[in-house]
């Protein structure tokens, strides 16, 4: 970490799954950029570390528990980070994916699991911080969502469904709040080395081989790395995009061309 100003300092950032995967990569960022950050996230131990190496590294973070499907403790994650200073910065990266479950075999409760946490916990989300964030003065706010949710693929019935509402909801939370200084854009990668998609092929028989079969599929012949996906978080939540709200943002290696 450093101490020296950055893009983000003098402003605090709430990171919902922030615990592992890309949400701690982007925490990190954050902090190293000037942040104030919370770590928020239902796993408390591995929020509480993520914080550690942020403190640690001479930056400022703490972590709350948090579960993005229950609107009090999504309530209470906002009011921590107000605590650290102006929210100016949102990252909602937190997520659950099932795979290889046509619509016809997917349960009830796969469903309303997979929803309510991809797409419930980002309404909570924004519904929480957007006032704090007006009350700072303006923001942004980055929301992690999927190719999937833009070109459906067999087996993911629940998941497809959650990412592809989030973008009209991300939208809707643009239009109605740009004129108070809020911004809200999706950032959708697809397969990289970090986060949902490195945890579902480590639990496949085959880990590297699903990793091999999935970059050849992508134009650029390979997987997308956990520092493109922050860069671009990044750019985003700082005032270099203060031009951009209510735009998806893909960061696929050309594969969103491949489905226009």
């Amino acid at each position: 970490m450093t101490n020296s100003p950055g893009s983000l300092a003098g402003r605090s950032a709430l990171v919902t799954g922030g615990a592992s995967g890309l949400g701690a990569a982007i925490a990190r960022h954050c902090a190293v950029e000037g942040a104030s950050v919370v770590i928020a996230d239902i796993d408390a131990e591995g929020a509480a570390q993520v914080a550690k190496e942020i403190v640690d590294g001479d930056g400022q973070a703490t972590a709350v528990t948090t579960d993005v499907t229950v609107a009090a403790d999504v309530e209470r994650a906002v009011d921590a980070a107000r605590a650290l200073g102006p929210l100016r910065a949102l990252v909602l990266s937190a997520a659950i994916e099932t795979r290889g479950v046509l619509l016809v075999d997917c349960s009830d409760e796969e469903w309303q699991r997979v929803l309510d946490v991809d797409l419930k916990g980002v309404f909570l989300g924004l519904r929480a911080a957007i006032p704090a964030i007006i009350d700072a003065g303006g923001g942004s706010a980055v929301v992690l969502g999927s190719p999937i949710g833009l070109a459906p693929a067999p087996g993911y019935a629940a998941y497809a469904t959650a990412k592809g509402a989030l973008v009209n909801l991300c939208k809707l939370a643009a239009i109605e709040h740009a004129a108070q200084g809020v911004r809200v854009n999706v950032l959708s990668p697809a397969a990289v080395d970090t986060g949902l998609f490195a945890r579902v092929s480590d639990a496949s028989d085959d880990p590297e081989g699903r990793r091999r079969r999935v970059a050849r599929g992508m134009p650029m012949r390979r997987l997308g790395t956990v520092e493109s996906v922050c860069a671009a978080a990044l750019f985003l939540l700082s005032d270099a995009s203060d031009f951009m709200t209510g735009a998806v943002l893909p960061l696929d290696g050309g594969l969103a061309a491949t489905r226009a």
